[in-house]
């Protein structure tokens, strides 16, 4: 493998931070994040499946309490070393790398209550469309009906919070899934959020080739 691609991305992740007026101190906090990270990149192939395999084995690696401080560097850095275009191009849209970011934040609420309650709350047409594609796909893999009550209580809540939002944006979509992991102390718990929050990004965005992100394994990272 190319071990000048991890910080080749590097470079233009932090590159872009400047530009956008992020502090210096913020810059180094991001780019001692990566370097710790790096070492896991350097043998694997630019794909996002390994990409999220070697993250996973970095988290087994660090505390827990690290990990929703370093996943969001993570994943911007992730489109510079996919070179995903694309990607980079919409955050910097939504001023995702900015001094002053998207205000957009989910709805304030109880989410230990609002996750009790999920039964009670009606989705909109458009809301339920996404979820009813993504659950036929959950069943189309094999998943039993445990498991795709639970991942669809994920979306839903996930949903939710993203009912104030002002378009489909990524950083908003980020936001919530980040609000959601907040709910969940166990490893194993986190790790199915975060596969629920990533699979059905490709659904919420209305995106034909959505069941092709489907993953075949539990995951930490996004």
């Amino acid at each position: 493998m190319n071990n000048d691609r991890e910080h080749i991305a590097l470079s233009a992740y932090l590159n872009l931070l400047e530009r956008n007026g992020i502090s210096k101190m913020l810059i180094r906090q991001r780019e001692l994040v990566i370097l710790k990270l790096i070492p896991y990149l350097e043998e694997i192939h630019t794909d996002g499946f390994s990409f999220r395999n070697a993250v996973d084995t970095y988290f087994k690696q660090i505390d827990q309490s690290q990990w929703a401080t370093c996943l969001p560097v993570i994943r911007d850095y992730f489109s510079f070393w996919s070179n995903d275009i694309k990607a980079i191009i919409a955050l910097n849209q939504d001023h995702a790398f900015g001094v002053n970011p998207t205000e957009w934040a989910p709805i304030e609420a109880d989410l230990k209550q609002l996750w009790n309650s999920l039964d009670e709350i009606i989705l909109t047409t458009s809301e339920a469309q996404p979820l009813e594609s993504y659950e036929m796909e959950l069943r189309k893999s094999g998943a039993d009906d445990f498991f795709v009550v639970a991942c669809k209580k994920l979306v839903k809540l996930l949903l939710l919070l993203l009912r104030s939002a002002p378009h489909k944006q990524p950083v908003a979509y980020r936001k919530a899934l980040d609000a959601n992991l907040t709910l969940f102390s166990s490893a194993e718990a986190y790790k199915v959020s975060l596969k629920v929050g990533r699979e059905f990004y490709y659904f919420w965005k209305g995106d034909a080739s959505a069941p092709n992100f489907m993953q075949p394994a539990l995951a930490m990272a996004a």
